[in-house]
């Protein structure tokens, strides 16, 4: 089950994507169609909202011919659905399902070994603190909250390293159609890339079609041009408290959103869904960060990373891919930029 497949109780807080606080860029478009009406003959705005990995999403294109829009909207969602059964923890017949219920699968798609690829890279450059094997963290964790009267400080300290015993990106063995894990009772969770790369995948078909203004939000947001106005894409992201603070400017590029706050297991949030893979327990460095990258798949693979490994080696980790900066939202509240 990934970490968006969870529905928690309400003193445990909301999903870890609803939790990235992107208010959707289209919000502040003042000309916007729902579901597929079309308000005119002219160029417009055509919007299909739904759910991608337990993600609520959006996709909206800006076109003049109301069929074509729909059609091609159709085929991206389409699309998505085939990625889907690759990346999803929840349906036990995806690709990654499967590697995690046997241990190696066999014959993978070049979209599994892919991702599993930019994850390792992204692991290297984090220097392990994006690591895709933190699943049996997520599962201890879980079970210990699911408990009635579960210890609020989480689970035993024994407990705890027995999971992170199993973690460690490196004992993932990827070959050209294969992907297995070196130890037995080794899981990955991909929440924290494959979102990034259905997104990319979406906007690189519809940028290759000749759409010049799109917004892409299928778990991470990605615009592809500016706004048709002629002015960059508006987006605005949520703080802790649920309240919208901040707006930015995008075009062409991506953003993504990282804090503690999205899933928590108890009710001071001490626990929550980003780990320290060299702990095992929740990170707590800043209180989040915001990527922007020229790729969704840059943005939210190393957003989980700078979550961790907070400000101090930030500058390395951004250097490693161009175009990209982060903003950090430190515990005391204050604010830096880096990149």
């Amino acid at each position: 089950m990934t970490l968006a497949d969870v529905t928690p109780s309400p003193r445990r807080g909301i999903s870890r994507r609803q939790a990235l606080k992107v208010v959707a860029a289209t919000a502040a478009i003042p000309v916007a169609v729902t579901g597929w009406r079309l308000l005119g003959p002219a160029a417009t705005f055509h919007t299909w909202e739904g759910e991608v990995l337990g993600a609520v999403s959006s996709l909206t294109l800006y076109h003049s011919n109301a069929t074509y829009a729909r059609r091609t909207i159709d085929r991206m969602i389409a699309e998505v659905r085939r990625l889907e059964a690759v990346f999803s923890l929840f349906h036990p017949t995806s690709e990654l399902s499967r590697l995690n219920a046997s241990g190696r699968i066999g014959g993978a798609s070049r979209d599994l070994v892919t991702v599993m690829e930019a994850a390792r890279a992204a692991g290297e450059v984090t220097g392990g603190a994006f690591d895709t094997t933190v699943q049996p963290l997520w599962d201890v964790y879980a079970a210990h909250f699911a408990r009635p009267g579960a210890d609020p400080a989480g689970p035993s300290a024994a407990v705890v390293e027995s999971a992170r015993r199993l973690v460690g990106y490196r004992n993932i063995e990827i070959g050209s159609r294969s992907v297995a894990f070196a130890e037995p009772g080794m899981m990955a969770t991909l929440n924290g890339i494959a979102q990034g790369y259905i997104t990319d995948t979406v906007a690189d078909i519809l940028r290759n079609e000749g759409f010049n203004h799109v917004v892409v939000e299928l778990g991470e947001t990605r615009v592809v041009g500016d706004h048709p106005d002629g002015r960059p894409w508006r987006v605005g992201l949520r703080n802790q408290e649920g309240a919208t603070d901040r707006m930015i400017d995008l075009a062409d590029g991506s953003v993504a959103l990282h804090g503690g706050y999205g899933t928590v297991f108890d009710p001071e949030g001490r626990n929550h869904h980003i780990f320290d893979p060299s702990t095992g327990l929740s990170a707590h460095r800043v209180a989040d960060v915001v990527v922007l990258s020229p790729r969704a798949i840059v943005a939210d693979a190393i957003g989980v990373g700078l979550y961790v490994t907070g400000e101090e080696r930030a500058a390395a980790i951004i250097a490693a891919y161009p175009g990209t900066k982060a903003t950090f939202t430190r515990t005391d509240g204050t604010r830096v930029s880096i990149g």
